[in-house]
């Protein structure tokens, strides 16, 4: 029988097994972060590692049943298993009961709470699971973060330069149904200090 832990995201609960909670809080270095729910994208190995990568990074994928399911047809992970992995990712599981209804929302939790997730983690790098890790992310940290003495490092979206247009485009493409509680999110963050872009804000401090 599992034992449980919860990660509050609002009123919503993000649960997985004791020992994914222990694996995860052991990971007191780098971790690398991605998630795939409903069974929408495919894993994707990261190339490029160093050999002292795999010492001092953490790799975790969050999956919920349906996923999972999937790998078992493949036959890429056993059933019944306390602990799934494969290639570099620690899969964990995600249990359903608590997920919303939308694999998208559900994507969001491991991506914006990474710190709460890996509590212990000196650094962290979330990748889209559409993406494949190209790059050492020993050396993405180092480049990006540690030498700018930088907090943080955030990639330039290809197409959208402004959080109001990834609302609109959400909403043209229905990616998310619910179009009266995204125009209220969007004047929340209005009435918080967001403002219209402007060329002012150029350049971007990366360039990239």
């Amino acid at each position: 029988m599992y034992e449980f832990f919860s990660i509050f995201a609002g009123s919503e609960e993000f649960p997985v097994s004791d020992s994914d909670r222990i694996a995860m809080e052991s990971c007191n270095g780098v971790v690398v972060v991605s998630a795939i729910f409903n069974n929408h994208d495919k894993i994707r190995q990261p190339v490029g590692l160093g050999s002292q990568t795999l010492v001092d990074t953490c790799f975790f994928m969050f999956m919920d049943d349906i996923t999972l399911q999937g790998l078992y047809e493949h036959k890429l992970i056993p059933q019944n298993s306390p602990d799934y992995k494969v290639g570099v990712w620690r899969i964990v599981k995600v249990f359903s009961e608590k997920l919303y209804e939308n694999p998208a929302m559900n994507g969001v939790i491991p991506k914006y709470l990474v710190h709460r997730l890996f509590p212990n983690s000196k650094f962290s790098i979330w990748i889209d699971a559409k993406l494949q890790l190209m790059v050492d992310p020993l050396l993405l940290i180092h480049s990006l973060v540690v030498s700018k003495d930088a907090d943080m490092a955030i990639s330039k979206h290809p197409y959208y330069v402004h959080t109001m247009e990834e609302a609109m485009a959400t909403a043209r493409w229905k990616k998310w149904s619910d179009i009266d509680g995204l125009t209220q999110q969007m004047e929340t963050y209005c009435k918080n200090g967001l403002l219209p872009w402007t060329t002012d804000k150029l350049p971007y401090t990366t360039g990239k």
